[in-house]
């Protein structure tokens, strides 16, 4: 038992560089899933607790009439919020109203505004409110006739500073600007639609509910200025706050609100719409915006993960194949089958582990923190909730534990088929034989180092297909990550405000961890491949290659194979980048500027020029004396 504890100490130190960059492999493809997986329920779960806070109304009423809620009896307001308490439908409902200036026109109505008025939306408010109540940012809310408040500054609204003066027209009058406010529905720093035309908002003023007037008839030739009357009515359903805002649950629950409130009412009060946060700008933007993360956070992580196991298994069944000789050793001594599967399970489950445990705390921590506050770009953002949501990075750790240990447990099985005699003798070199390429006419006058390469590309096929697959992954997802901030900037702006602000930063995380990818498995499959390859180097050496041409030797196939890949890895990623535009339903491949192909193939070569660089110390110190150890 202790000379097998002690083998098991050896193969971990020397395979140690093996291990290590099996457990960075799948740690970078973890963290990149467990990251990107968290990030639209992270921004969800933050804007609905903020939302929670503020107290925003589940359905908003509007009535369709001029008089608003009001019937003969001027008691109609009161009424329904009434109704809707008893019913046991809602907690609590508020008037207040909202007109855009656009809406006197149609309503008849002469609130004797400027010609180059702009386009405004006014707020009746009361101080008192408590459902979506306004918060003061700066200054303080008005006390009295001539003061109003505006909207915090938004993209391309007017700007307004305390003490400034506003013309109403000659109903409203000029007004005092004494405070900056934030209202809880309004968390999206792009321009609201006005209700009649779908124009966008220039200013937004707050007025007391009773300075908020307008000029009425009374009898023929006299007009008096009156309140104008409540236009929308805020309700908080009985029961809402055991969801989150932008839950599919939630959901559900506002659209059966919404319905019991139009079974109770009919057409009692005349024609009423029914508006749940979905009619929102500013929820719609934040429900488009994550849904299209989820999407990328679906896409990405599935090629990203079949990259990584495919380099992660390549290496586990070459460190198994390298230790035939000591799984030999294990049989002539008796050790049972399953203690030898045993070893090399663990092994594979403890790096699966490691890096698990350390993907999911790189990931859920470090994505979030880069992501986060690129929405403050496009959102009045709350102060971000650290919300565990592993589920991505879990499932895919998971299936990458068991492809590894499923490559494993079939590589040490047909190995232990074999005699302990057939395992304790070196592995033969594989036979050459006669290529297709040297058939062609062409081959003839080929120097005999490009012949060498062709041959060996040839005869060690599997190098050649894991290389070109791996470099193909790594090379697509580059791509897709900087054709994604092409389309983002080429988007235009009245029809996706701020999506190129939130989903630039993710394109880039794309490309970062595809370029580590990249790195990692060069990296991998040349250690590998020198590994496997020595004694045919250390044999150049002693028939006297100088290290320049011993270096190229092996790097002029690597150069083919990642080649290859990258020419390989360019179409692949259009395709990729096709299925997430389409997914995504904005944008095309023809926002793909040309330069973006090439800054791929360079960023590519360079990646895969440094990583052989780190290796070339390796293939110098290989051993002459490796040559002369034959194979009985």
């Amino acid at each position: 038992m202790r000379a097998y504890l002690l083998t098991v100490i050896r193969s971990i130190k020397s395979n140690f560089s093996k291990l290590v960059s099996i457990i960075f492999i799948m740690l970078l493809g973890i963290a990149f899933v467990a990251g990107l997986g968290t990030i639209s329920p992270m921004i969800k779960t933050s804007f609905s607790q903020e939302l929670r806070k503020e107290n925003v109304p589940d359905l908003i009423l509007k009535s369709a009439s001029t008089s608003g809620f009001t019937d003969e009896d001027g008691n109609g307001l009161l009424d329904i919020s009434q109704d809707l308490i008893d019913s046991r439908i809602a907690t609590s409902a508020e008037g207040l109203t909202t007109v855009d200036s656009s809406m006197f026109t149609s309503m008849g109505i002469d609130m004797g505004l400027p010609e180059d008025f702009p386009l405004t939306r006014f707020y009746g408010i009361s101080e008192d409110m408590t459902i979506g109540p306004i918060s003061v940012v700066e200054g303080r809310m008005p006390a009295r006739s001539d003061e109003v408040c505006v909207e915090r500054t938004r993209s391309d609204m007017i700007v307004y500073e305390i003490g400034d003066k506003i013309d109403l027209g000659t109903v409203l009058g000029e007004k005092t600007v004494v405070g900056i406010v934030s209202n809880p529905l309004n968390f999206s720093r792009y321009k609201e639609l006005d209700m009649i035309d779908q124009e966008e908002i220039d200013q937004i003023v707050y007025l007391r509910k009773q300075d908020f007037v307008i000029p009425t008839e009374v009898i023929p030739g006299v007009t008096i200025n009156v309140s104008f009357p409540t236009t929308d009515l805020y309700v908080t359903l009985r029961g809402s706050t055991q969801y989150e805002f932008f839950s599919s649950s939630y959901k559900s629950f506002a659209e059966e609100g919404k319905k019991q409130i139009e079974d109770l009412f009919s057409d009692e009060y005349g024609e009423i719409h029914i508006l749940t946060l979905e009619e929102n700008m500013s929820y719609a933007y934040i429900v488009n915006y994550t849904g299209k993360i989820d999407i990328i956070a679906l896409l990405f992580p599935v090629f990203f993960i079949l990259v990584a196991a495919l380099v992660v298994s390549t290496t586990m069944t070459r460190m198994v194949e390298e230790e035939r000789s000591i799984i030999g050793c294990y049989r002539t001594l008796g050790v049972p089958d399953s203690r030898i599967k045993l070893k090399y399970l663990l092994l594979s489950l403890f790096c699966g582990i490691l890096a698990l445990v350390i993907g999911l705390i790189v990931g859920l921590y470090s994505l979030p923190m880069v992501i986060y506050p690129a929405f403050e770009t496009t959102f009045f953002t709350p102060e971000m909730v650290h919300l565990m949501n592993p589920t991505f990075g879990l499932v895919s750790g998971i299936v990458m534990i068991l492809i590894i240990l499923l490559v494993t447990y079939r590589v040490v099985r047909r190995f232990l088929k074999a005699t302990p005699a057939d395992l304790l003798q070196p592995l033969a070199p594989k036979a050459g034989k006669k290529i297709f390429f040297e058939r062609v006419p062409l081959w003839k006058i080929l120097p005999f180092r490009y012949k060498s390469t062709i041959r060996n590309l040839c005869r060690y096929k599997k190098n050649l297909i894991m290389t070109v697959l791996s470099v193909c992954g790594s090379t697509a997802l580059v791509f897709c990550g900087f054709s994604i901030i092409d389309v983002a900037h080429s988007l235009p702006e009245v029809d996706y405000p701020g999506l190129t602000n939130t989903i630039v930063p993710i394109a880039i995380i794309i490309i970062v961890f595809a370029l580590f990818l990249s790195i990692f498995v060069i990296y991998n499959l040349t250690n590998l491949n020198i590994d496997e390859r020595k004694r045919e180097i250390a044999t150049l050496k002693v028939i006297g290659y100088h290290n320049k041409e011993v270096v190229m030797y092996i790097y002029r196939e690597i150069m083919v194979m990642a080649g290859l890949g990258i020419l390989i890895g360019l179409p692949i990623g259009v395709l990729l980048m096709y299925i997430v535009l389409t997914l995504l339903d904005f944008g095309s491949v023809g926002a793909i500027l040309p330069q973006t192909y090439f800054i791929t193939l360079g960023l590519a070569l360079l990646f895969i020029f440094l990583t052989d660089a780190l290796l070339m110390k390796k293939i110098l110190k290989v051993d002459m004396s490796t040559s002369l150890k034959s194979v009985d």
